[in-house]
């Protein structure tokens, strides 16, 4: 079953983020054709939730009630550029899940992004699944997890560009929850205090 569930995870959170964006931590909105890209990416994740019988935790948890899911509203100051750094030696580390036991996750590389001044270093996992392939993963922690959002923090994926130099978009307007954020059935990681942003990323999904 803790098999099974970790793959709904898997299928169910996967946002892949792309290269269209707004300049790197202006203020205000976004554009209006990324606002609209991602308000149907919203209405998406909302209309799987509420009718995707084989991957949404609704279904899988009856005692659990679907409702709506908040956002905040999108910001440019949240869109992020960096190219990966990967490790020279990249370390398997152990990650305590929200159901108290470990596992083992490729700490593979890392981006550098630069907020008020200063620069702060994000952790990229490489989690490869059990019947063939793989997918890249950022979880993280901020200032309001357990205020406004999901106290074990949230997540972004990534697809991984083969070019050594290609720049990513760290878009945080496009983070979501675990599906432990909405039942205690799934098992997921929780972000290390490696893994931490030491302030305030108010954008992308809200706590449930």
């Amino acid at each position: 079953m803790k098999s099974k569930v970790a793959l709904t995870v898997t299928i169910l959170s996967a946002i892949f983020i792309g290269s269209t964006c707004t300049d790197q931590n202006s203020k205000g909105k976004p554009d209006k054709i990324y606002i609209i890209n991602l308000q149907e990416e919203r209405q998406d994740r909302n209309w799987r939730m509420e009718y995707d019988r084989v991957n949404s935790p609704f279904f899988a948890d009856t005692s659990i009630t679907f409702k709506p899911l908040s956002f905040y509203e999108p910001s440019s100051e949240y869109i992020f550029k960096s190219k990966l750094y990967k490790y020279d030696n990249p370390e398997t580390v152990q990650i305590f899940g929200t159901h108290g036991d470990s596992k083992e996750y490729l700490r593979y590389g890392y981006f550098l992004l630069s907020f008020g001044k200063k620069e702060f270093k994000l952790n990229l996992y490489k989690i490869e699944l059990p019947e063939g392939g793989e997918f890249y993963n950022l979880w993280f922690k901020d200032a309001t997890n357990g205020i406004e959002t999901y106290e074990n923090g949230r997540y972004l994926f990534f697809n991984k560009n083969p070019d050594e130099n290609f720049e990513y978009t760290i878009d945080f307007n496009r983070a979501i929850n675990p599906l432990c954020a909405y039942s205690k059935l799934f098992n997921c990681p929780i972000p290390t205090s490696q893994d931490s942003i030491p302030f305030e990323i108010k954008a992308g999904e809200k706590k449930f």
